[in-house]
């Protein structure tokens, strides 16, 4: 089959696109920037949100989405005409439950914008004749490339501490990103899988607190957590802000820490064989 892989460089992309090459895929990659030539994968430089980015495309048979679910609408006139795609996978997120409750207008604003992708690409692809299937990770983590994780681990090397808020009871499902490349794999296996959304969480439920003892043990590091006031917490988080690369957190992610989410993805496993592994960071 020939696959479209839009947001190619994504972590899930790193795992996504040796895979869709050792399985005899004529395999298409695009990013924003230029890449260099890479075996059996034929990249291109491609701003989806430019109209027309698709027009020279030709045909493909799967379009495999891991960029912003919006960027797909300046796109849908050439995916169901001249692109003739039969089987979309696009990524979204769980976000769109969990912050569709947020105290920061800003994250309430992002789950709203979640849902209205979602609701418009099912309702193009059901008039299009497009099979979809969305996907739903919860914490996406790959060590090195995730902005969970990793900050969690960098921050721990730097300070030697943790700061955390309410104990830490949350409950977590992190998935690595290598599980959701499979995923994708799994999906072309099948056919004659309807369409419809899927949740994929990981192997297993751990509370936060428990999370980040886990980091502190893969760097060998005594574990160190101070308990802080929720309301230093947010305060800290909003100076963390004014730095370059801290820019995608929000005092939100402090009430966060003590909300349960946690999402079945029995659905996943049923349908297509989905088996993400235990939290190894």
């Amino acid at each position: 089959m020939r696959v479209l892989v839009t947001g190619a460089t994504s972590m899930i992309g790193d795992f996504l696109l040796p895979r869709l090459c050792q399985a005899g895929h004529e395999v298409i990659a695009t990013s924003r920037k230029e890449h260099p030539p890479q075996q059996g994968i034929q990249w291109l430089r491609l701003d989806l949100s430019q109209p027309g980015a698709l027009a020279k495309m030709g045909q493909v048979d799967v379009w495999i989405n891991l960029t912003s679910l919006s960027l797909l609408r300046p796109a849908a006139a050439h995916m169901a005409e001249s692109m003739g795609i039969s089987r979309l996978i696009a990524f979204s997120s769980t976000s769109k439950f969990t912050k569709a409750d947020a105290r920061s207008s800003m994250d309430r604003r992002f789950a709203r914008e979640l849902k209205k992708s979602e609701d418009w690409l099912e309702a193009f692809c059901a008039e299009h004749g497009i099979h979809v299937n969305i996907l739903r990770p919860t914490m996406i983590y790959c060590r090195g490339r995730d902005k969970n994780v990793t900050t969690i681990l960098r921050f721990i090397e730097r300070f030697g501490f943790f700061p955390l808020v309410g104990g830490g009871k949350g409950l977590r499902q992190p998935v690595h990103a290598e599980d959701l490349a499979m995923a994708c794999m799994q999906i072309l296996e099948h056919n004659q899988l309807p369409s419809r959304g899927y949740n994929l969480s990981g192997g297993e439920i751990l509370s936060y607190r428990e999370m980040v003892e886990r980091l502190f043990a893969v760097l060998n590091r005594p574990v160190r957590i101070v308990p802080v006031p929720l309301f230093a917490f947010r305060w800290a988080i909003a100076l963390a802000r004014l730095l370059p690369g801290y820019r995608f957190l929000t005092p939100d992610m402090a009430c966060r820490i003590m909300k349960d989410m946690v999402f079945s993805h029995q659905a996943a496993s049923r349908d297509f064989g989905y088996k993400p592994r235990p939290f190894q960071p």
